[in-house]
C-alpha cells in the first residue's frame, strides 16, 4: 500500500473523481555506456559529469567576483575554496565570459561522449533554468561518429533554455557536441545542465488514447506471473511510424522503459499521483492499431524481462540472497545494475547451490522463484520504483469501500491441494512431505528446488506455498485506486456491516477516454497460510481447553470496539429580519433565516489487536474474558467509551494496537477491529459509527398588524414563527464486543 493523504482517500472514493495519468518516457539504448566528457574550457567548479544524470533543474545562483556574479541579496551559494566541494546540481560551466553584447571571443563548446549507441534519431540540451544565468542565443547542436557530424542544427535568436530534435537518423555515434558563439546576457559563462542522447520526457492524456496495466504476483513461487501494460498512442503527426525514414520508430528497442503515474484531482484543486510502476519494451511489443493514427506497444516490468533469459552463473556462485538476485539482473545489462532491492532482513541469508551445473542453462525466472522459496520471500516489481523486489509478505492494506465497487464481488472456490513433496538436496537426496489444505485434494506438488536442503528450507518454502491453496478467490470490478499494490492483504466491504478480506494477487488498471474505470482485482483467501487445521472463535467468557496433542497456539485477541459519539442537532437561527414599511406593510427585502444539518458524530475506534504465536502445555486450559463493546456517547464533541479488555489466561488485548483501517486476518479471511462500522457485529472489536447530525428546522417570517390605541392609527410589524423545529442529533451504536481466535497446528506428514 502506497503512502496517501487523508485527502486523496476522499478523492478516489468521492462520486465525481477527476483522473490524470502521465508517463516519464526513456526511449535510450539500454546498453549506453557514458565516457567523459569534453569541451573547450570549463571553470574550476564544473561538473560535467551531471550532463548524463537526467536532472534538469540546477541548484541556486553560484557567486564569483566576475561582473553582476554576487549580490547581497541572500539567492548566491558562495565557492568553496576547492571548487569541486560544491554541492547540487552545477552541469558544465566553460571557462569563457561572454562579451557586452553576448558574443563569445571565440566559440565555447562541451561534448557529451558514450558508447554502444547503434541508432540514435532524437536528443534534447537543457540550459539553466535559472534566469540570471541566462541562455545560449546563437548555438549548434551536432550529432558526431568518429570526430564527423552526420547531424547538424544550427539555432538562431533561440529563447528558450531547452531545445529537442529528432528526424534525422545517426548510425553508431559516440558523441553529441554543444556549441555556442552568443549568450543572451553579458559577462556570462556556457552552462548546460543536461545533454540527452534519445528521448527522455514526459507524457499525458494528449498523447495517451488508453492506458491498460495488469499487476499480478504469485507468493507461492510455483509460478512467475509478471505485470504487463498495454499502451495506445496517438501517431497522428507519424513520429513512431514504422514506414517513415527517420520515424522514431527505429531507435525503439527492447528494455526501454516507461514509468506510469496516476494522479487524483483533490478538493484544492492539486493533483496527488501514484506511481503505478515502470514497465519495459519487450522484443518485438508494438504493433499499428486499427485505427491508423495511433500505435500500440505491449510493455512489460522488470520480472517479464528477466523470467525467459538464460541464466549464466557468475564465478564464484552467489552465497547469499542478495547476492543471487543481483546476478539474476545483471542479465539485463550494466544500466540495470542497481535496479533491485531485497529486504534488509533477508538480504545476506545464505544461499547456496551444492554446484553451478544446477543452475546452469535455467532460466532466470526459475532461479528467482527457487531462491524465494528457500527464504519464505516473494518477488514483485515495486510500484514506487519499478525496481525487481524481493521481500517477506505483509498483512496491511486499503478499504475496498462499497464506493469504488460497480458489482457486488463475486468469489469461488480456490484450488486445495493433497500434498507437498519436497526433494531435498542434501547428502541423501531426502525426500520430504508436507501435508496440504485437504487430504482428499486430487493434486500434490513436488518441488526440486537446488537451494533447499534442509527441512527448515522447505517448512519456509511450504508456508508461503500453502498460502495460496484452499478458502476462497474473491473478484471486484470497481473504479480502481492506484494507491494498492500487488500482496497487499485489502478489506473488502459486503455491506455496511459485513467485510472480508484477501490479499490483492491481480489488479488492472484501464484508462479510456480520461477515465479510471472496469478495474479488475483478484483477491486470494486461502486456509493454508500457517499451516493450521482448525480453528475457534471465542465470543462468551468462560474457559477454552486445547485440544489433546496439541503444544502450540496462533491467538488472536480483540478487545471491544469503541463506542460512536453523538451526531450533533440540527440547527435554526432567525437570520434577518425583513425590511418592512410600518405604514404600508409592504415588504421591500424578505427575511431569512438560517439552517443547517448538523456534524455526523466521530466514529468509534476499534478494539486493540493483539495476536502472536505461543507453546502449551498438553490440553492447557484458559480463562476467557470477552471485552464489552464501548458505550455510544450522549452528547456532541464526546467521543464514546472505550471498549473493555479481553485477555485469554495471562495473553491480553492491552498488549496490542489499534489498526485504523481494521486487522486483517487472511488465515481466515476475516477483518477484526475496523473503525465506524455502521452496524457493529459482536465478536468482531468494531468501533461503531457515530450517531447522524440532526435535521435542519424550518422558519418562516410572517407579518401582522395591531391598532395603535387613541390615535387609531394602523401599523404593520414581523415576526417569527419555527414551523419543524430542528431535529436532535442521533445516538451513535455500541461497539461490538471482543473476541479470541485460536489456531491450532496442522500436524505434518
Amino acid at each position: 500500500m502506497l503512502d496517501r493523504s487523508d485527502a486523496y482517500l476522499a478523492a478516489i472514493t468521492a462520486e465525481s473523481r477527476r483522473i490524470r495519468v502521465r508517463a516519464s518516457v526513456s526511449i535510450i539504448d539500454p546498453d549506453i555506456a557514458f565516457l567523459p566528457a569534453a569541451s573547450s574550457g570549463a571553470a574550476p567548479w564544473s561538473k560535467p559529469e551531471q550532463l548524463i544524470n537526467k536532472t534538469m533543474e540546477l541548484d541556486s545562483r553560484y557567486a564569483t567576483l566576475e561582473r553582476n556574479r554576487w549580490l547581497l541579496n541572500g539567492t548566491f551559494r558562495l565557492i568553496p575554496d576547492a571548487p569541486q566541494q560544491l554541492s547540487g546540481e552545477i552541469g558544465h560551466v566553460g571557462d569563457v565570459l561572454s562579451g557586452d553584447d553576448g558574443t563569445f571571443p571565440q566559440a565555447v563548446w562541451t561534448e557529451e561522449r558514450f558508447s554502444g549507441v547503434d541508432i540514435l534519431q532524437a536528443c534534447s540540451v537543457y540550459f539553466s533554468d535559472n534566469d540570471f544565468d541566462g541562455i545560449p542565443v546563437d548555438f549548434t547542436v551536432e550529432v558526431l561518429q568518429g570526430g564527423t557530424a552526420y547531424f547538424t542544427r544550427e539555432f538562431t535568436g533561440n529563447t528558450a533554455n531547452f531545445v529537442s530534435m529528432d528526424g534525422f537518423t545517426v548510425y553508431n555515434p559516440d558523441a553529441i557536441r554543444v556549441t555556442a558563439t552568443k549568450w543572451s546576457l553579458p559577462g556570462r559563462r556556457l552552462r548546460v545542465a543536461e545533454i540527452i542522447p534519445g528521448v527522455y520526457e514526459d507524457w499525458d492524456l494528449r498523447l495517451i488514447a488508453d492506458l491498460t496495466v495488469v499487476q499480478q504476483g504469485d507468493v507461492s513461487c510455483m509460478a512467475l506471473p509478471y505485470g504487463t501494460c498495454t499502451l495506445k498512442l496517438d501517431n497522428t503527426t507519424k513520429r513512431f511510424e514504422p514506414r517513415k525514414k527517420n520515424s522514431l520508430f527505429k531507435s525503439i528497442e527492447e528494455r526501454q522503459g516507461i514509468g506510469f503515474e496516476i494522479g487524483t484531482r483533490l478538493e484544492d484543486n492539486s493533483i496527488e499521483w501514484m506511481p503505478v510502476c515502470v514497465f519495459y519494451q519487450k522484443g518485438d511489443g508494438w504493433k499499428t492499431s486499427a485505427n491508423e493514427p495511433t500505435i500500440v506497444w505491449d510493455l512489460v516490468d522488470i520480472i517479464g524481462l528477466v523470467t525467459d533469459r538464460t541464466f549464466l552463473p557468475p564465478a564464484p556462485l552467489p552465497t547469499t540472497l542478495i547476492g543471487w538476485v543481483a546476478a539474476i539482473v545483471a542479465h539485463l545489462g550494466t544500466n540495470f545494475a542497481g535496479l533491485y532491492h531485497v529486504d534488509p532482513d533477508y538480504a545476506d541469508l545464505p544461499v547456496t547451490a551444492n554446484s553451478a551445473e544446477e543452475v546452469t542453462g535455467k532460466k532466470c525466472g526459475d532461479i528467482l522463484r527457487w531462491l524465494c522459496q528457500a527464504t519464505g520471500t516473494w518477488p514483485r516489481a515495486a510500484s514506487k520504483t519499478g525496481y525487481l523486489t524481493v521481500e517477506p509478505l505483509w498483512s496491511q492494506g486499503n478499504q475496498v469501500t462499497l464506493k469504488n465497487i460497480l458489482h457486488y464481488p463475486t468469489m469461488k472456490a480456490n484450488s486445495d491441494i493433497a500434498m507437498l513433496i519436497f526433494k531435498l538436496h542434501d547428502d541423501n537426496d531426502t525426500q520430504y512431505i508436507v501435508s496440504g489444505t485437504s487430504a482428499s485434494a486430487a493434486d500434490s506438488k513436488t518441488i526440486d528446488n537446488p537451494f533447499i536442503h534442509t527441512q527448515a528450507q522447505a517448512l519456509a518454502a511450504a508456508r508461503m506455498i500453502l498460502s495460496t491453496y484452499g478458502g476462497n478467490r474473491l473478484e471486484t470490478m470497481g473504479r480502481g485506486d492506484p494507491s494498492s499494490e500487488i500482496g497487499d492483504v485489502d478489506t473488502v466491504w459486503l455491506d455496511e456491516s459485513s467485510a472480508t478480506t484477501g490479499r490483492r494477487i491481480q489488479q488492472t488498471f484501464a484508462i479510456q477516454d480520461g477515465v479510471l474505470q472496469n478495474c479488475q482485482s483478484v483477491f486470494l483467501q486461502a486456509d493454508g497460510g500457517f499451516l493450521f487445521q482448525d480453528c475457534a472463535l471465542i465470543t462468551e467468557s468462560g474457559t477454552w481447553k486445547a485440544p489433546a496433542g496439541v503444544t502450540r497456539l496462533r491467538v488472536v485477541i480483540g478487545q471491544g470496539g469503541q463506542g460512536g459519539m453523538k451526531g450533533q442537532d440540527g440547527s435554526l437561527a432567525k437570520g434577518n429580519k425583513p425590511h418592512m414599511n410600518a405604514d404600508t406593510g409592504e415588504v421591500s427585502q424578505k427575511g431569512s433565516y438560517n439552517a443547517d444539518y448538523g456534524a455526523d458524530g466521530e466514529p468509534g475506534s476499534g478494539g486493540k489487536i493483539w495476536y502472536g504465536t505461543i507453546d502449551i502445555n498438553p490440553e492447557q486450559e484458559f480463562v476467557v474474558h470477552i471485552g464489552q463493546g464501548g458505550a455510544p456517547s450522549q452528547t456532541y464533541g464526546v467521543p464514546g467509551s472505550m471498549g473493555g479488555e479481553t485477555t485469554f489466561g495471562a495473553y491480553s488485548s492491552a498488549s496490542g494496537k489499534v489498526y485504523p483501517l481494521g486487522y486483517t486476518d487472511i488465515a481466515n479471511g476475516d477483518s477484526y477491529g475496523r473503525t465506524g462500522v455502521p452496524v457493529p457485529k459482536n465478536g468482531t472489536s468494531d468501533g461503531a459509527a457515530g450517531g447522524k447530525g440532526g435535521t435542519p428546522g424550518v422558519g418562516e417570517w410572517d407579518k401582522a398588524s395591531l391598532i395603535i390605541p387613541g390615535s387609531g392609527r394602523k401599523i404593520y410589524y414581523s415576526y417569527f414563527t419555527v414551523k419543524v423545529p430542528p431535529g436532535e442529533g442521533q445516538i451513535g451504536n455500541k461497539g461490538a464486543n471482543g473476541f479470541v481466535l485460536v489456531f491450532w497446528d496442522k500436524p505434518e506428514a
